[in-house]
């Protein structure tokens, strides 16, 4: 009863203040709100930012998992979308094998993206970084599998406006030699 009197003591408040023309506080955006909205950038925010303005939106994926008994093919969905007031990116990856979030945003010091993933399988946080350079998108993040420590690097390539292209590779020596692809994937927009 008391939480229910409280609630009722708060909404009356409310409406008296909006009812003697007290000035109200804009309302709060949430993020992310309950039907998951894409958001918008925001302008105050580095310019790089720009760079990201493709992955933004929701989309169908076919992927392909390169695996030594065979590929894996299936279909997968990622909402992208702007999140803290427009200044970093929050991708929600939801697929048969495995669900997760990648928030990323730019460092202007480093002069590149940086990012935390958490994805269900491993259920441990990973962190990434990359770099937008000659219309192309590279993230690399460091790994843990059963064979080792590894270094998993993305490059989505072929962006159009509805479409856009990614590809896995793998690095056991800092970056000095990389495996054929280990998955890849075509992006379509859905909205």
């Amino acid at each position: 009863m008391k939480t229910k009197s409280g609630l009722f003591v708060v909404a009356a408040a409310a409406a008296l203040i909006s009812t003697h023309g007290f000035a109200q506080t804009p309302p709060i955006q949430f993020q992310p709100h309950p039907d998951s909205p894409i958001g918008a950038r925001n302008p105050k925010a580095p310019a790089e930012l720009k760079q990201l303005e493709f992955l933004i939106g929701d989309w169908r994926v076919a992927i392909v998992l390169h695996q030594p008994g065979g590929d894996l093919a299936y279909e997968a969905r990622w909402h992208n979308s702007w999140i803290v007031n427009g200044s970093a990116v929050m991708q929600e990856w939801r697929g048969p094998y495995a669900t997760g979030a990648e928030l990323r945003s730019y460092d202007p010091d480093k002069g590149r993206w940086v990012g935390r993933n958490f994805y269900t399988g491993p259920n441990s946080w990973t962190e990434s970084e990359g770099a937008f350079a000659d219309g192309e998108f590279v993230i690399d993040t460091p790994s843990q599998g059963p064979d080792g420590a590894f270094l998993n690097r993305e490059r989505y390539f072929d962006i159009q406006p509805n479409s856009f292209r990614m590809v896995a590779r793998r690095s056991r020596d800092g970056g000095k030699t990389w495996s054929e692809p280990t998955y890849e994937m075509v992006c379509t927009r859905i909205a």
